[in-house]
């Protein structure tokens, strides 16, 4: 599996998101998955996964699809789509996204596309602002978040050595930097994340086995892609669009 970014909104009891701000949200993330390139994955943020509910529709699956449209035509919201159509048990719901507990969640395969990932904490920051008495958490498996993890607040960020430890703490606070400078032109023709090897079986087994070895193509090893210290010489920074920036 490619290298992730998470995000999360916690349903805490702290945390609350309005249908209006929501609506914000996702309109703001189809603007980014639609305006720029994507090697990996989406930015997919979702406050609802939705299933049949096969006992009610069968295989009769474009009745969901129909039901949904006509809602939808006569004004109404996602949410209260979602919570019409599952009042007439023809779906199932699964609130919070993707992880138990929360308003929302979501994660986007970047693999080693550090411009992809740049995009998603870029909109995150947005949606922060958005979503202003909510928190997001983002868990990032590589290297663009310098902490691998922060707290996104109102267009602040946060970062606690209890969740990123001593040491990446240390550095994040004596640099003040919690996001790696990002060079786009390096990612112009980057070719799209696949963790498929073509031909696989007809390879040699010496073959086979250089494939295994190399982790490169699994997009885990992307702090080689950077020119110094985990930033490029030239780029976006991100950091200079935080409001405020606070060590806990």
């Amino acid at each position: 599996m490619a290298r992730k970014i998470y995000y999360r909104i916690r349903d805490d009891g702290n945390n609350f998101v309005s249908g209006e701000e929501w609506d914000a949200v996702r309109s703001l993330q189809n603007w980014y998955n639609s305006e720029f390139f994507w090697t990996g994955g989406k930015i997919n943020f979702r406050r609802f996964i939705v299933f049949p509910n096969f006992e009610t529709v069968g295989e009769d699956l474009g009745r969901v699809h129909s039901e949904f449209a006509v809602l939808e035509k006569a004004g109404y919201s996602d949410d209260e789509i979602i919570r019409e159509l599952e009042a007439r048990k023809l779906i199932i719901v699964k609130r919070g996204g993707y992880e138990d507990g929360m308003i929302a969640s979501g994660f986007t395969r970047v693999a080693d596309n550090e411009f992809n990932a740049f995009l998603i904490l870029d909109f995150l920051l947005k949606a922060s602002r958005i979503t202003r008495t909510a928190m997001v958490e983002v868990v990032d498996e590589g290297y663009f978040v310098k902490t691998h993890y922060a707290e996104l607040s109102n267009g602040d960020v946060a970062v606690s050595e209890e969740h990123v430890g001593r040491n990446l703490y240390m550095e994040a606070k004596k640099s003040h930097k919690i996001f790696a400078i990002v060079n786009p032109d390096k990612y112009d023709g980057h070719p799209e994340f696949t963790n498929r090897v073509s031909e696989f079986n007809d390879l040699l087994p010496i073959e086979r086995a250089k494939v295994l070895e190399d982790w490169n193509w699994l997009g885990y090893e992307s702090k080689a892609d950077f020119d110094f210290n985990g930033d490029d010489f030239f780029g976006f920074d991100l950091n200079r669009k935080i409001c405020h920036l606070y060590f806990k």
